[in-house]
């Protein structure tokens, strides 16, 4: 029995040895990791027509960065006046030069802003030239309110501003956005106005939008930069009363409009897509249109 023991042992023994290679390349092997997604051609928006008629004009660098913004004079029916734009390692804009163009011949500096980011706020430095940026004629300082994740919150003030120099009286005036994640929920403007011996001025408005899974082709440049993104969103014929949604990451299918008197309306939109992509190349507000250009970057 002894001798049956200590055999049946040295057999185990071995069959353990004989064993361990085997069970432990089976621990080794595991299933290799998914393959990256395949790059994808990249749509650069290069212009945005309102109606028909030009708004807004986009130029990028060798590295995909909007560096500069044109605006359209419809009474020349060209692009003329423009803003340029650099930007800091994180991606968000630290400079604008804003140009003048005259008689489409000479252009002249006219105003520069150096921006500084901070926790919950954002500082805008404005210098203002004349004599065709040769001599500067002023200074200002502005500040827009950020979130914890950058994202421009307010511009204005919600504290009531008192004037008593040749006028009185007093003013709140803001503009205010509130997130759902990456995308625009609701934005609210408010102008009060009250001018000893004029009419009072009262004015507020709010969207509150909803959203699809399509991505909008402007959220990558108008979210790092308040500047540009109040100039894209502003409505210059006043329908609407300006379009915030398009600062968002997602494109609206919808939006509440409201107004303080009472009146509000929600307004569907709808898309037709730009050839096979995901992104719009008209984009139906109602009884607006809104158009895209797009330069298109194909991967190889």
């Amino acid at each position: 029995m002894p001798y049956l023991r200590k055999y049946g042992l040295l057999y185990l023994l071995a069959t353990l040895w004989i064993l361990a290679p085997s069970c432990q390349c089976k621990k080794e092997h595991i299933n290799p990791p998914e393959p990256p997604p395949p790059p994808q051609d990249v749509y650069l928006v290069t212009s945005i027509s309102l109606n028909h008629v030009p708004k807004d004009s986009f130029v990028y660098n060798d590295q995909q960065q909007l560096i500069q913004h044109w605006d359209y004079n419809t009474t020349y029916r060209q692009w003329q006046n423009y803003i340029t734009f650099d930007y800091n390692a994180d991606g968000y804009v630290k400079t604008a030069r804003y140009y003048n163009e005259n008689d489409n011949t000479e252009k002249s500096l006219s105003q520069q802003d150096q921006l500084s980011w901070n926790t919950g706020k954002l500082l805008v430095y404005t210098t203002r030239y004349r004599e065709l940026g040769q001599a500067i004629s002023g200074y200002d300082t502005t500040t827009l309110l950020v979130n914890a994740n950058k994202q421009f919150t307010l511009s204005g003030s919600k504290d009531t501003f008192v004037f008593n120099i040749g006028i009185y009286g007093n003013m709140v005036a803001f503009k205010e956005y509130a997130y759902q994640q990456q995308d625009v929920g609701q934005f609210t403007a408010h102008n009060y106005m009250n001018v000893t011996g004029a009419p009072l001025i009262f004015e507020e408005y709010r969207y509150t939008m909803t959203y699809g899974n399509q991505p909008n082709p402007l959220y990558p440049y108008l979210s790092k930069n308040p500047l540009l993104l109040q100039i894209v969103t502003a409505d210059l014929q006043n329908k609407w009363k300006g379009y915030p949604y398009l600062a968002s990451e997602h494109l609206v299918t919808s939006f509440r409009y409201e107004e303080a008197n009472g009146d509000h309306a929600t307004i569907p939109v709808t898309y037709t897509p730009f050839a096979s992509s995901a992104y719009p190349q008209d984009q139906l507000i109602g009884s607006d249109i809104i158009s895209y250009r797009y330069r298109v970057i194909k991967h190889q």
